[in-house]
């Protein structure tokens, strides 16, 4: 995803998201280390799945900031960023 999302998750919604402790890598590292796997494949397991963290989080803010725009919009009275785009 490229797109103003992203720089904004990776400066706030990435900040907050490890603060709740969604993504511990450390963990992560625990249960690889039951299987029986090269730490190569280790390190790619692990990096393949914050990788999907980073897409599947970034998606979830954007969705999420685009919502927030769009119902403070409605709220205050003003036209929302969509209807102005839209020419509606």
């Amino acid at each position: 995803m490229t797109s103003i999302f992203e720089p904004l998750f990776d400066t706030y919604g990435d900040s907050v998201m490890r603060e709740h402790g969604v993504f511990d890598e450390t963990e992560l590292m625990k249960a690889l280390d039951g299987l029986s796997l090269e730490q190569p494949a280790k390190n790619e397991v692990c990096d393949l799945l914050f990788d999907c963290y980073f897409r599947w989080s970034t998606a979830a803010f954007a969705v999420g900031a685009h919502l927030g725009l769009s119902l403070g919009g409605r709220v205050s009275g003003c036209p929302s960023i969509t209807e102005t785009a839209a020419g509606r």
